[in-house]
């Protein structure tokens, strides 16, 4: 048996691990022999070998074994050890926390899953409104958000432990004297030579403990965005990639799953007599609107700056990998050059392509509960999937926030770099109410309202703009609310909830007029009181 030296030449990295390729030469007489391959790491999948290579011999079988090590003790290892004690112990809390947050995401899943099916049964009953639906969708949704990012977090900081703590109990065993066992992968081929030749090898496995997260650095322009894709590539394999061949893949080691289809069974409700108040209704207004973070764009470079400036060298130029896509819509990037990646705990970003997309500016004023207009730019992606993850947004190079995206389909549209729009002024206006309705004589009471939404451009150009508003929605069919003709006509309307969408010239001012009369039986009480 002799041994073969062999070198990680390339790497392709999946969301949840990766394919390393080793290739060896050696010079084998005629005969039957047997060849090793040793250095391997001990996370390597032993069902994942796979052996091919040049010359002139006939490939007869490939074991893996695992292999452990021994090295004696030197000097004393009391302080490490403390340490490692206390990350230990760092480690069970931390770990306790991802049990929690899986709890939770199970937990919150089963109410969500537990409330539509209740909803129905409340809502049909006159127990509930369509606001408790909302409220309880957005609610859940946004923790959720929270318990997969806390979740992503507590699994890289378990991931960055676990690192210290292999790393002391190297230096422990290697320098201070703990005896230190190391657990290695061993390949050994049986192969059969025609005649002397010179032998090359390919030895093909997977491994975990290593994967990538995709970020993005998205700067919004006039017409056109650009979005450029990087990888945070993580390698804890305990193997160092040194001049590797670098792919970055989009596809997943892990196994998908066909879900089977379950009955879907309906039954009929009959409500009991309440005793109480019954459900808890929303405060007065209705459900909240989503809060937007918004973030001033500000340029101040003084005259005396800009004169004193040097002649701008030319930019570095970055080169971007070669991506190709693959079955199943699955985007393999292949780096340019070689690349170094240590093994460590620590992410390594990695440019891929830099896309240009079409993109479209648009407005949105929500009257009823904000008091500015919002601006967003609707982008088209291109022919590539967009994975989730994290984006940092710039507007033609100033930097305006951060934000996270989900999977994004090739050609499908998206909204992101929302943003306080300074240039467009938008005011709503209570300009008529009249308690005094007709209509106490047929034993019921009227209200009438009378609004106008005031906007005015004082941009340079023209402008898309959506706006929304709302009136008074009831179920009940002892009350019943009539909206009269607005000046502008609505795109929509849906559960009182009314949307206008229209273009505004530069320095064009619009007002939209609209008014609604809302009528009840005067012996109700209507909740929540109108204004």
């Amino acid at each position: 048996m002799r041994d073969i030296e062999t070198k990680i030449a390339r790497v392709t990295v999946f969301r949840d691990g990766a394919r390393v390729t080793r290739i060896g030469k050696t010079e084998i007489p005629k005969g039957e022999q047997k060849l090793r391959v040793t250095g391997i790491t001990e996370y390597a999948h032993q069902d994942s070998f796979r052996v091919k290579g040049h010359g002139k011999a006939i490939l007869r079988s490939i074991d893996v074994k695992r292999t452990t090590m021994t090295y004696e003790p030197k000097g004393d290892a009391k302080d490490l050890l403390e340490k490692i004690k206390t990350l230990e112990k760092e480690r069970r809390g931390i770990q306790d926390q991802i049990n929690s947050e899986q709890n939770r995401i199970t937990h919150l899943n089963a109410i969500g899953t537990q409330f539509s099916t209740e909803f129905g049964k409340w809502y049909s009953a006159g127990e509930s409104s369509m606001d408790n639906l909302t409220k309880m969708d957005k609610a859940s949704q946004d923790l959720l958000k929270n318990a997969k990012k806390n979740l992503r977090t507590l699994s890289r900081e378990l991931e960055r432990i676990d690192a210290e703590i292999s790393t002391l109990r190297e230096n422990i065993q290697r320098i201070l004297g703990e005896r230190r066992t190391e657990t290695l992968t061993e390949v050994y081929i049986d192969l059969e030579a025609n005649e002397s030749t010179t032998l090359e090898l390919e030895v093909t496995y997977q491994l975990s403990l290593a994967s990538w997260y995709p970020t993005y650095d998205v700067d919004i322009g006039e017409g056109k965005t650009t979005l450029k894709r990087i990888a945070s590539v993580y390698n804890n394999s305990r193997e160092h990639w040194e001049d590797v061949n670098l792919v970055v893949s989009t596809a997943s080691a892990r196994p998908v799953e066909a879900v089977k289809p379950q009955p879907f069974y309906l039954d009929i409700y009959h409500p009991q007599p309440m005793t109480g108040y019954g459900m808890p209704s929303g405060p007065p207004g209705g459900t909240s609107f989503d809060k937007i973070e918004v973030r001033a764009i500000r340029d101040e470079v003084s005259i005396e700056e800009d004169m004193l400036m040097e002649p701008k060298a030319k930019p570095m130029v970055e080169e971007y990998a070669e991506a190709s896509e693959g079955f199943g819509g699955i985007t393999a990037y292949n780096v340019p050059g070689n690349v170094t990646i240590e093994s460590s705990s620590d992410p390594h970003p990695i440019t891929l392509v830099l896309d240009e997309f079409e993109s479209k500016r648009l407005h949105y004023w929500n009257a009823y509960a904000m008091p500015e207009v919002v601006a967003q730019d609707e982008i088209t992606n291109g022919d590539l999937v967009i994975p989730p993850g994290g984006v940092k947004v710039y507007a033609s190079g100033d930097f305006i926030g951060e934000t996270s995206v989900e999977s994004i389909a090739p050609r499908e549209k998206f909204r992101l770099g929302t943003r306080a729009s300074y240039d467009v002024k938008a005011e709503k206006k209570l300009i008529e109410k009249d308690t005094e309705k007709a209509g106490l004589t047929r034993g019921k009471q009227k209200r009438g309202y009378k609004y106008a939404l005031e906007l005015k451009n004082f941009s340079k150009k023209e402008i898309e703009i959506r706006i929304v508003d709302r009136i008074p929605y009831s179920s009940s069919e002892k009350i019943t609310v009539e909206m009269g003709q607005p000046s502008l006509p609505y795109k929509k309307m849906e559960l009182g909830v009314i949307t206008w969408e229209t273009k505004l010239e530069a320095n064009q001012e619009l007002t939209i007029e609209y008014g609604f009369d809302v009528e009840w039986e005067k012996d109700l009480i209507v909740r929540p009181p109108l204004p």
